[in-house]
């Protein structure tokens, strides 16, 4: 029989629905899979197997009158750690919440729970996700499951390596500026990061605007549609709210064949210098596309004039943080005091500034999709670094994912090919804001041809 832990999430789903497999027997080999991995990986904060063989039992027992809680019924999902669970330690990666312990759950967490799935624990995160490398004072450092000596970028870094060593079925991540995307595309996973608002966030340290946002992780297109179908849905206490009908998992195989389009492809986008044995990897899906039928155009969209603004942006995140948490600063580590004490002398005229680029920018990228339906370009520029790197020593080149946030664009990165260090090579594929229907099905559409 086939390893447990290396089934898709749908396919381990299906086989709990027809009760081939038990929720105990599914956590068992899971539990197995991170004590092999996890002295190594460091993927986790926090695990809590009591609980999670509690719900287990339960699982099993509604399964056994013939009743399910849910489409993801029994199947083991890492919790990021910057998203509230009840009972569980929840740390931000901040020395100031080394013991917190919530008493209610983060709104999608409730949805994931409700649904049927089993959490096993908190993935590692950067403190207060503000760094490109998986690291903290509180838990260490997360090392890639493909190479330890190698990063997972950040800041969802422990949920991509999770999913790489198969130690959850699924996981969640949040992105700011491609904290889903680039340790997706490192480890040799999907993350995406949906059009904002269409994963409710609560509570949300900046509840009016669209930057930060939870979004699905997993090892295929379909198992990301799978989690997003329960995390996804307007809220009343959200601010921000978008909806749409997303494509059901019977239909994603059936749309992108009845439908082709116009893409923008560049193999650079945006100014930036992509390590050539990257662009390398991820530029035979110009030619994939044509064959699937689709025009394919050397391009990308407009965003270019947001670099000027990067360090307000975070910024700006990082005293918003400050200001609802009230960490005590005497704690905090390196990247977050930076990004601090570099916001605080920003001043008004810059946000002005940099919002009013962002208005500039927005009809720009408007008029573009009007001639696209998707960009395509790599996820990351460079191949992964050291693990062992501070993160001010770190000199990848963001750009990639870091400037479609502020337009609030639906983005999802694919494992494609290798670069020269036999890494994997990530293929970052954009659309207009709500696009994410059709995002999926031309990004399952690429996936089917790869495995083709």
């Amino acid at each position: 029989m086939t390893d447990i832990t290396a089934l898709s999430a749908e396919e381990m789903a299906a086989k709990l629905r027809a009760r081939e497999l038990s929720a105990r027997e599914v956590l068992a080999a899971h539990k197995t899979q991170t004590e092999a991995q996890e002295g190594t990986v460091n993927a986790f904060v926090t695990l809590d197997w009591e609980a999670a063989e509690a719900r287990a039992a339960e699982l099993d027992a509604l399964a056994a009158r013939g009743e399910f809680a849910g489409p993801l019924h029994g199947l083991p999902v890492a919790i990021k750690d910057c998203f509230e669970t009840k009972g569980l330690r929840t740390t931000w990666g901040s020395k100031s919440f080394e013991v917190h312990v919530p008493d209610y759950d983060a709104l999608h967490v409730a949805r994931l729970r409700a649904a049927g799935a089993v959490i096993t624990g908190k993935s590692n995160t950067p403190e207060f996700t503000l760094s490109g490398q998986t690291a903290n004072l509180v838990s260490g450092t997360t090392r890639n499951p493909l190479n330890p000596q190698k990063s997972v970028a950040g800041s969802s870094g422990g949920a991509a390596a999770v999913l790489a060593a198969n130690m959850a079925a699924l996981a969640d991540g949040s992105d700011l500026g491609g904290s889903t995307r680039t340790p997706a595309a490192w480890c040799g996973v999907a993350g995406m990061r949906p059009t904002s608002g269409l994963i409710p966030y609560g509570p949300n340290p900046s509840p009016f605007d669209g930057l930060s946002v939870p979004g699905p992780m997993a090892r295929t297109v379909r198992d990301l549609v799978l989690m997003l179908e329960v995390m996804q849905g307007n809220a009343a206490c959200q601010p921000l709210g978008y909806w749409q009908e997303l494509p059901r998992l019977a239909d994603l195989e059936e749309a992108p064949g009845r439908r082709t389009g116009r893409a923008a492809l560049s193999l650079a986008p945006f100014g930036a210098s992509v390590e050539p044995s990257v662009q390398a990897a991820v530029a035979p899906v110009e030619r994939l596309c044509l064959e699937m039928g689709w025009q394919v155009a050397e391009d990308a969209p407009p965003l270019e004039p947001l670099l000027a603004h990067g360090d307000i942006i975070r910024g700006q995140c990082a005293l918003q943080l400050r200001a609802a948490l009230a960490p005590d600063m005497a704690l905090a580590g390196e990247s977050y005091r930076t990004a601090c004490a570099q916001a605080e002398g920003r001043g008004l005229a810059e946000l002005i500034a940099y919002q009013t680029t962002r208005a500039k920018v927005w009809v720009d990228v408007c008029t573009f999709f009007e001639r696209y339906d998707f960009a395509l370009w790599p996820t990351a520029t460079g191949m992964p670094f050291s693990a062992d790197l501070r993160d001010g020593e770190i000199t990848e080149d963001w750009r990639t994912v870091t400037l479609t946030p502020p337009m609030e664009l639906p983005s999802i990165s694919i494992p494609f090919g290798r670069s020269a260090d036999r890494m994997p090579a990530g293929l970052h594929i954009t659309g207009p804001k709500g696009s994410d229907a059709r995002l999926l099905q031309f990004a399952r559409s690429i996936e089917r041809a790869l495995q083709g």
